[in-house]
């Protein structure tokens, strides 16, 4: 039930919705109160809030899983990179939780017991896994965070300055997009279960006003350097960092002016392809260019450059082009990490498999425009890279915090359409790392040839043998004997036709002996002969109790390219002397056989074209992986290749 009473210090009234909650600050005069039974008491002047981009505010309504609920209170809290909100939800049950916005991500959760013992805050490093209420979870972000101020009801007393030492994990199985926390601001520690939901999933009402939920595109400030007075541009209040683009000093807005946090050092200037302030359209929606970045990695004293791009909407948010050697990428941040063990050359994203291709750690050089943290040249991230093309997925890490990005490639002439570029973007040089294989789709088409010509050879092959070809155009019974050693004479046979070939079958009872044939194919008009020799033999035995056999009982000869006309045979037989017995012959003569000899050839030839195919994708593939410290069949390669491994890491160690 809520309950309600007058501020001791302006009279005004104070309505507590929850009764868990005992906490509030006056929204007159911002006087931190406690409740105590039917009175308030008056703890001091609580701290203002800082002006920020969130569309959410007390009052503001929403649905998380088919309940209503009413945000009540709020804790503003500031970390290195910058601040962030935790808002206090009350639903129509009378359940308590927290949503979270923090660039653009929104986090709903609630008190659950972690049905472990909590680890020590000192002992957690990025990408340690915990398992806590039945679920596997891996630290994301470690964060000593302070809180500058609140608003409304709270569920527990706190005032202005008070440390927060908070981690952040993510889940990694196969299980929704689960998010927990950990608030080791309380002791014991408490542990908060939810997860990671687009902003239209909580279908909110009462927000801030319409121009400042849904501003536009464009400009929001302008203010001058406080270094060398140049116009700076801010165009989203979640911007934390801003590097002046005439002197490169890196400033950090505060309120309506801003502070220098970096002064610039001598460095080359670098004019970034796409200018900032341009506007491109992708996926239907206009991205704006608000800041850019220069970052390499060192390996044996080489610098590998590329460049990053922030773009911004009011709306969806930030997103990321990324340029190295003129190839390009379209990057989007991960909320549920990837299943990745460290040392291993791979890691699961979603049900795609994506192969370790480089790791090392990545210094920015060059900065200027507006950025969503505290930017600074110098600043280092060690990153590993894994593979899918046209995909990639990235782990950044330092000492505190972890995150994961997906990358997808795009041709440099889609991001010049984008931005109507006047003038070309530089032509790719060598093989990108999520590049697609441009020969694995010409390799798909071939194999596809392959396989329908393949399917039209059996086919073919089939008929013949079983319909069309191997017509029998004589099938006759001799015997030949010891006594009688004058040629046999067959029947005629008659050629309709020209035939392509001519087999001669000889089908005998030999018994270990042999037997000699002299042939001659006679057309009857013309009298044309054709001589050819062959003879039949057959072995067998046992030796030490093993069965062995040697030559065959049959044979076969082949005529070829034969006119039409009527045939016959002469056969002159040679019986062996060793074993003079009678030899019984089956003669068979056979027209336009079907020749294997002809299909396999065939088939080797087929196989040449994927084959060839298969090598080209292969052979870009290998260029690709040439420079990657992971071979593409997921071993590593030896010390003096000059790969990176994790131990270089800072998140896993």
């Amino acid at each position: 039930m809520p309950f309600s009473a007058n501020c001791p210090t302006c009279g005004a009234p104070v309505v507590f919705k929850s009764s868990a909650s005992f906490h509030g600050v006056c929204e007159f005069c911002r006087s931190t109160l406690v409740r105590h039974g039917g009175n308030l008491e008056n703890l001091g002047r609580m701290a203002d809030l800082i002006e920020d981009a969130s569309p959410i505010r007390i009052g503001t309504e929403g649905r998380y899983k088919g309940v209503h609920f009413a945000v009540i209170g709020r804790i503003q809290l500031r970390y290195a990179a910058g601040i962030w909100n935790e808002w206090h939800i009350l639903f129509d049950d009378m359940r308590g939780g927290w949503l979270s916005d923090a660039n653009g991500e929104y986090l709903i959760s609630f008190l659950k017991p972690p049905e472990a013992k909590l680890p020590e805050f000192s002992t957690l490093m990025p990408n340690d896994e915990l398992k806590l209420a039945g679920q596997d979870f891996v630290v994301t972000d470690i964060e000593e965070a302070q809180c500058i101020a609140g608003e409304g009801e709270l569920p527990f007393a706190f005032g202005a300055g008070y440390p927060a030492q908070l981690v952040d994990l993510r889940t990694t199985g196969d299980s929704e997009a689960a998010f927990a926390s950990i608030d080791y601001s309380e002791t014991p520690p408490l542990f908060f279960v939810g997860e990671s939901l687009p902003f239209e999933a909580f279908k909110f009402t009462n927000l801030r006003g319409e121009a400042t939920a849904a501003k536009p595109a464009g400009k929001l400030k302008a203010l001058a350097c406080p270094s060398c007075g140049g116009a700076i541009t801010l165009h989203d209040k979640a911007v934390q960092s801003v590097a002046c683009p005439s002197c490169l000093s890196v400033l950090e807005p505060d309120n309506q002016s801003l502070k220098i946090l970096q002064k610039a050092a001598a460095a080359t200037r670098i004019e970034p392809l796409i200018p900032l302030g341009s506007t491109g359209r992708f996926a239907g929606k206009d991205w704006t260019v608000i800041g850019f970045q220069q970052r390499a990695i060192t390996a044996d004293g080489i610098d590998y450059p590329w460049q990053e791009y922030l773009l911004h909407h009011p709306e969806e948010g930030f997103r990321w082009l990324v340029e190295s050697e003129g190839h390009w990428n379209w990057v989007s941040p991960i909320s549920k990490p990837p299943r990745y063990q460290v040392g291993l050359p791979e890691a699961t994203c979603g049900a795609v498999k994506y192969r370790r291709y480089s790791a090392g750690s990545a210094a920015t050089r060059y900065v200027i425009g507006e950025f969503t943290w505290k930017v600074s040249v110098g600043e280092t991230w060690e990153i590993i890279d894994f593979i899918a093309p046209p995909k990639m997925i990235s782990r950044e890490s330092s000492h505190n915090e972890m995150s994961w990005s997906l990358s997808e490639y795009l041709p440099p002439e889609e991001v010049a359409a984008a931005f109507k570029l006047k003038t070309p973007l530089p032509e790719p040089k060598g093989i990108g790392m999520n590049q697609p294989n441009p020969r694995q789709e010409n390799h798909r088409k071939v194999c596809r040839g392959f396989w329908k010509f393949l399917a039209l050879a059996v086919v073919a092959q089939a008929l013949w043998v079983f319909i069309l070809g191997g017509r029998t155009l004589l099938d006759q019974r001799l015997v030949f004997t010891p006594q009688n050693d004058e040629p046999v004479t067959t029947q005629s046979f008659k050629l309709d036709s020209d035939a392509r070939n001519l087999v001669l079958r000889h089908d005998t009872d030999l018994d270990n002996n042999w037997l000699g044939l002299g042939l001659t194919l006679v057309e009857k008009k013309s009298g044309r002969a054709w001589v050819a020799q062959s003879d039949v033999a057959y072995w067998h035995g046992s030796d030490g109790g093993e069965s062995w056999s040697e030559g065959d009982k049959t044979r076969e000869l082949v005529f070829r390219d034969l006119p039409a006309g009527e045939y016959y045979f002469v056969i002159d037989p040679e019986i062996s002397a060793e074993k003079p017995v009678a030899v019984a012959d089956r003669v068979k003569v056979m027209r336009d056989q079907a020749a294997w000899s002809n299909f396999f050839f065939l088939l080797v030839f087929l196989a040449l074209f994927p084959l060839f195919s298969r090598y080209r994708v292969q052979a870009f593939e290998a260029e690709r992986w040439k420079d990657a410290d992971y071979l593409s069949d997921g071993t590593q390669p030896s010390a003096d290749s000059g790969g990176d491994s994790d131990s270089d890491s800072g998140g896993d160690d």
